[in-house]
């Protein structure tokens, strides 16, 4: 009903009563927007360790990685946390997110041979290994995923990455669609999902597979730039500038938001923006 800073007050109640209520804490992040700094600093939160991970995780989902990672590392330097599973997972996806493809692709390995039944946030370690162009270790990966449990989400997606890497993009298609007859929340499909539709010149199911996603989550950068860069194939730069706004206020740190934004102020005349983008 729109009424989220009560939905941030009751949910602050339930994790002053029961800190150990992650769900709770997963919802208040889910709250935070744009002006994310000023929310965290009006929530009364409990003196807890497990508020050390809901800003590990809130910042994570508002694109502030830098500072995610240095949480991150200043949890892990804690001997109680040394060994967490789940802060090494979130050190990896930091490193990720920040485009740090050599560092994340050794973290996510660790992971794996550590816990090889382990499929948590290995969609994004395929991600990783797609980006890097590692099809044989895209395609361990997948049949590790396959034996372990061919039903869930992740690894519908880890497979989809394996098809779109060796070009066979319908197939890749139909993986997405599986992981998200799963999982119809599943974010990250939505968005891969739009990715294959532009690499099939479906213009029309890519919006529509980019507008689900920013639907779920409108923090999802990704599926910003994806609508930017289908109306600019569309030949509607008004519209992709639009979009490619909003990814850049996401990732406002990344040159590939400015670039594109610089592109279409030149598609629009608009010569002395796309100057001050560039610069």
């Amino acid at each position: 009903v729109g009424r989220r800073a009560d939905a941030r007050r009751v949910l602050c109640d339930a994790v002053r009563v029961q800190p150990l209520l992650w769900s709770a804490w997963l919802e208040l992040a889910a709250l935070l927007d744009a002006d994310y700094k000023r929310q965290l600093e009006s929530l009364p939160l409990p003196r807890h360790y497990m508020r050390h991970f809901f800003l590990l995780h809130a910042l994570a989902d508002v694109q502030r990685n830098v500072e995610a990672l240095r949480v991150c590392t200043r949890l892990q330097a804690e001997p109680a946390f040394a060994n967490s599973v789940h802060l090494a997972t979130r050190h990896a996806l930091a490193c990720y997110a920040l485009r740090e493809f050599d560092e994340a692709e050794r973290r996510f390995a660790a992971l794996v041979a550590a816990h090889p039944h382990r499929l948590d946030a290995l969609d994004a370690y395929s991600n990783v290994l797609y980006v890097k162009e590692r099809p044989a270790q895209l395609s361990m990966l997948a049949h590790r995923a396959c034996l372990v449990d061919r039903y869930r989400p992740e690894t519908c997606c880890i497979v989809g990455n394996y098809y779109s890497l060796k070009q066979q993009h319908e197939k890749a298609v139909l993986y997405f669609e599986r992981a998200l007859r799963l999982e119809p929340r599943y974010l990250a499909a939505w968005t891969l999902m739009g990715h294959e539709h532009i690499e099939l010149k479906q213009t029309e199911a890519a919006i529509e597979a980019y507008r689900r996603a920013v639907d779920l989550d409108a923090r999802d950068y990704r599926a910003w730039y994806g609508l930017g860069q289908t109306y600019e194939i569309l030949k509607m730069p008004l519209y992709a500038l639009h979009y490619y706004r909003k990814a850049a206020a996401l990732r406002p740190y990344d040159p590939r938001m400015w670039c594109a934004l610089a592109n279409a102020f030149e598609l629009l005349a608009a010569y002395d923006d796309a100057v001050r983008c560039y610069e």
